[in-house]
């Protein structure tokens, strides 16, 4: 009797005490971890709830180019994006575990975070169009419900980083959840209420660990093409080009993708020791070619891109062979055979319609065709026709010295707004120094949302102001 008093008397002792080793608890998954869905705004990604305040929209599922937020998914098609907003509201999301979270176990939790340099909308409290940029960071929930906010699980430090990144957390819960809760919020304390965005995907497994351990933070691929410079067009002449790339965090060759014009290609050769990627293009199409090459890991997927223009070398002509004529007594006539050249570019006296004769020093000249995509800097070919104006006119006209100017609209911050249009410029330099012109004749400056010409209120207005100028230095070299 004493030891069935003693045996059942431990077995309580067991149940009371919290579950504290990790081996007593299962993985918890996640209905859609990597928030797919159709991009759309104010609706959230199937298996995920709304919880955000009565008259509000919802968050939104990206990229749908809504708010000008394009950035490409760290894993998958899509991610979720969130706010905070000026009138002292915020976004959430909710939804239940595949099994309880129970207290007194520890697990680990990885998330993809970064912020997105463009989301543009109306202030709350002014309703004029604002850019909700100012970081902000995550805050997970335990609860007993949808939206149930019952136990603060982990927070995220101000989420400033606009690549993605794997944020890793512990979890300690005191209580047993069923639910999950993700929410924007502001930077605390909180002073006044401000505009902000935080952009989520790849949310990972709730898994049990030591609770005397941290949690492993995976680090996101990083790939880089090394013989491209710089991501600018490179023109060659031969249907064929080994891309040099260089990728970190990657430990085989199944990981990596090698595309070209959009179609896999399997012609490529990975070291893992080295990291070094060299991926075998060959029969290029004439004009351009886009190569990629991607690398996804747990913590998500990265990918980086070289352009290369194939120009395949003028045929010259060959007069033919003369046919052997009948003898007669014709007196002989010399025809002369006219030359004809090989071909040549055509020769333009104008830039953007002015000719040598009509520009002078200190004339600004707007490259009306020039255009690029939402936060990028990267010409494409629809660029070309008009920079090889511009080439032809600075070959023809060596004394004339320009400064290629690139601008942005205002709806980023000062410091990313001046990088953008310095890239922009200096690719646009770039590519007319490869093709031949000298450094003499040009120089660039980025001007950033310090000149606008239109008003930033309007799609119209911003379009204008994302622009790329030449102003004339010199005509006397």
């Amino acid at each position: 009797m004493t030891t069935r008093l003693f045996l059942l008397s431990v077995m309580i002792f067991l149940f009371a005490v919290p579950n504290t080793t990790f081996g007593q608890a299962g993985i918890i998954k996640l209905t859609n971890p990597s928030f797919e869905d159709y991009p759309r705004i104010g609706r959230v990604p199937q298996g995920w709830r709304d919880c955000g305040f009565a008259d509000e929209s919802a968050p939104d599922t990206h990229p749908s180019g809504a708010f000008d937020v394009v950035k490409m998914p760290s894993d998958g098609n899509s991610y979720l994006g969130m706010v905070v907003r000026d009138n002292d509201t915020w976004e959430r999301v909710s939804q239940q575990l595949s099994s309880p979270m129970q207290r007194g176990t520890c697990y680990s939790f990885s998330i993809n975070l970064c912020r997105s340099e463009l989301y543009v909308s109306a202030s709350r409290r002014t309703n004029v169009r604002a850019n909700y940029v100012e970081p902000i960071k995550l805050v997970i929930w335990g609860g007993d419900g949808h939206c149930s906010k019952k136990e603060l699980l982990a927070e995220s430090k101000l989420i400033k980083n606009t690549d993605w990144e794997s944020y890793a957390f512990k979890f300690e819960p005191k209580q047993t959840h069923t639910h999950i809760t993700f929410e924007a919020f502001y930077k605390t304390p909180v002073l006044f209420p401000y505009n902000g965005n935080v952009l989520v995907d790849n949310a990972s497994e709730i898994a049990p660990m030591p609770c005397d351990e941290e949690p492993i933070v995976a680090k996101m691929p990083e790939v880089e093409v090394t013989n491209v410079e710089g991501g600018r067009p490179q023109t060659i002449n031969v249907d064929r080009f080994t891309v040099a790339a260089k990728v970190k965090n990657i430990d085989k060759k199944s990981d990596i993708k090698f595309k070209l014009n959009g179609r896999p290609n399997s012609d490529f050769t990975f070291n893992p020791r080295t990291g070094e990627v060299a991926a075998k293009a060959r029969r290029l199409k004439s004009g351009k070619n886009v190569i990629i090459i991607e690398a996804t890991n747990k913590a998500g997927t990265i990918a980086d891109a070289a352009v290369l223009i194939y120009e395949p070398p003028l045929v010259a002509y060959e007069e033919p062979p003369s046919q052997p004529q009948a003898y007669d007594n014709t007196p002989e006539k010399v025809v002369e055979t006219p030359i004809i050249p090989t071909q040549k570019p055509k020769k333009n006296t104008k830039i953007e319609g002015f000719s040598r004769a009509e520009i002078t020093k200190g004339q600004i000249i707007e490259l009306n065709s020039l255009s690029f995509k939402m936060n990028d800097a990267t010409l494409n070919s629809s660029n070309y026709p008009r920079l090889n104006e511009v080439y032809e006119f600075l070959k023809e006209n060596k004394d004339v010295v320009i400064e290629i100017g690139g601008h942005t609209s205002g709806l980023c911050d000062d410091v990313y707004c001046n990088k953008l249009s310095k890239d922009r410029a200096k690719n646009v330099a770039e590519y007319l120094q490869s093709k031949g012109i000298p450094m003499r004749q040009l120089s660039y400056k980025g001007y950033g949302k310090t000149k606008p010409i239109a008003s930033n209120n309007t799609t119209g207005g911003r379009r204008k102001n994302q622009r790329v100028e030449i102003k004339i230095l010199s005509t006397d070299g």
